[in-house]
């Protein structure tokens, strides 16, 4: 079963070794290559798939835009030492109009985060 309105491919990743509790913007990827894809401020990211990791145990968060605030998280939670969280959204997580998601993981250590999803109009 696919999806409704599917639109160009694209991948996202964040890998820090050492501190990422502050937020970073997550990079976003044309799916199979390694050309980056900004979104336009006209452009809607969906996701459909979401995998973090880290080393150390923290607290990490995943949203939307640059401004963590209601209606734009992902993913927010306390992750343990050498934790793997993994989700796919039947229905799509659509980040608001033109915005790129920022991840902010673990203090210490090897913090990723990965996206795959798809960008409309």
């Amino acid at each position: 079963m696919g999806y409704e309105n599917r639109g160009e491919n694209v991948h996202g990743e964040l890998v820090t070794d050492g501190n990422a509790a502050t937020a970073a913007v997550m990079l976003l990827y044309k799916s199979g290559t390694t050309t980056a894809r900004s979104l336009a401020s006209d452009e809607f990211l969906h996701i459909t798939d979401v995998l973090i990791s880290i080393e150390t145990a923290a607290d990490v968060t995943l949203w939307a835009g640059t401004a963590a605030a209601a209606g734009k998280y992902i993913f927010s939670g306390a992750m343990g030492a050498a934790s793997v969280w993994s989700h796919h959204f039947a229905i799509p997580y659509v980040c608001p109009v033109g915005a790129t998601p920022y991840f902010a993981g673990a203090a210490t250590h090897r913090s990723s985060c990965l996206i795959e999803g798809f960008i409309t109009k």
